[in-house]
């Protein structure tokens, strides 16, 4: 289920990109070794963020997170070819 709601962000966004802004939304879960040190970050992409005429968004979820922390970034668009890093 979580697969076909993916599916459904992904072509909303693919439809929608030129009529208005939006940012991914995702989920950020930190890891811990036995001595309580953060080892490692997990990142899972859980919606999506349009915005509103008046500088709002609207979130479309496939998932809330347990934690409590979520992310809105732009979406990541690679560099053109030849362009220095």
């Amino acid at each position: 289920m979580a697969k076909m709601k993916q599916e459904q962000l992904e072509s909303t966004v693919a439809g929608d990109r030129s009529a208005r802004g939006y940012k991914f939304l995702w989920m950020v879960e930190d890891k811990f070794d036995q001595q309580g040190q953060k080892t490692k970050s997990f990142w899972t992409k859980i919606g999506i963020a349009f915005e509103n005429r008046d500088g709002s968004y609207s979130l479309d979820l496939a998932a809330v997170p347990v934690n409590g922390k979520l992310q809105m970034r732009d979406p990541w668009r690679p560099a053109p070819e030849g362009a220095a890093a």
